[in-house]
């Protein structure tokens, strides 16, 4: 299965995946339907499964749906509305079937029950299928984490919120040390794979309620949310030891360790989020130049 990196936020591959896989779900409801249709209009002999009382477990759709492992889609509002009214199709579809067999008469009350429920149903998988490609077009081609944009409007949110309840949010700059040693040694191929393993690291260690963002070439900024300060120094020093001991598999005879350089500033609601970002990336630069693989903290020296 494709790593998803963490019940809230897609990969790239992960998201495409998901394309795939709900536009296979909507061919499959289209070929059961049309089979189901075929049956009735033609008086052929109706499948069992559209007689039964699980027969939504059953059909091609609901294998597809019910068998999903996928922890977005599982967390997805749209996507758990698809179960009830993949239900009641069914249960609609069994009446229907029921009476034709029993060649009672399908009222035209009957039949636009049923094509509402599907057009309802064929309206949550494209909403779902729009929502994913509106977060590809967020995310970073290579790490899969967000951009500056969206990721700007998530610190937005975060800034009104902590001026709103007064619970301060940490802001972090992750830079990882010594990337044009890497990119000279082994290309630049070898550079974007300890890139993306990084990414894949610190997405897979934050709280479900970070969030993070690609800002530089060799730079995550991340927002660690309603949190204290020192309990923000213990996740940063947390991630900034395992991607020191992460082992970066380059191809087969060849392993990579990195450091990361840190600095960390409190979203201080008087100032704004690009002044925020300033004071911690001033604090990078003082984690930089005391040797890199250290964090700083932004302290005002006035």
């Amino acid at each position: 299965m494709i790593s998803e990196y963490s019940d809230n936020q897609l990969n790239d591959d992960a998201t495409r995946s998901h394309i795939l896989s709900i536009e296979h779900g909507l061919t499959e409801h289209s070929k059961c339907l049309k089979d189901w249709h075929r049956s009735l209009l033609c008086g052929l002999p109706i499948n069992n499964v559209y007689l039964l009382k699980e027969g939504y477990l059953q059909c091609d759709f609901g294998k597809w749906y019910y068998n999903q492992t996928s922890r977005y889609l599982s967390n997805n509002e749209d996507f758990l509305l698809i179960n009830k009214v993949h239900q009641d199709i069914h249960d609609i579809t069994r009446v229907l079937a029921l009476k034709s067999k029993l060649e009672d008469t399908i009222t035209k009350e009957d039949y636009d029950v049923l094509s509402e429920k599907e057009q309802e149903l064929t309206k949550l998988l494209l909403k779902l299928k729009d929502k994913l490609h509106e977060n590809m077009s967020k995310l970073d081609f290579l790490t899969g984490v967000l951009t500056r944009q969206p990721f700007f409007q998530t610190l937005s949110h975060e800034h009104a919120r902590a001026l709103r309840k007064g619970e301060p949010s940490i802001i972090v700059l992750i830079d990882l040390d010594d990337m044009k040693a890497v990119n000279d040694t082994y290309g630049h191929l070898s550079g974007d794979k300890v890139l993306e393993k990084a990414a894949r690291y610190l997405v897979n260690n934050l709280r479900k309620y970070d969030s993070i963002c690609r800002y530089g070439g060799d730079e995550f900024l991340i927002c660690v949310s309603q949190i204290t300060l020192d309990a923000a120094k213990e996740i940063i020093t947390r991630l900034q030891m395992g991607l020191s001991s992460l082992p970066i598999k380059l191809d087969e005879d060849v392993v990579v360790n990195i450091t990361a350089s840190v600095g960390a500033a409190v979203m201080a609601t008087e100032h704004s989020i690009n002044e925020i970002i300033a004071r911690a990336d001033e604090a990078l630069y003082n984690a930089k130049s005391k040797g890199k693989n250290q964090i700083s903290f932004w302290e005002n020296k006035g």
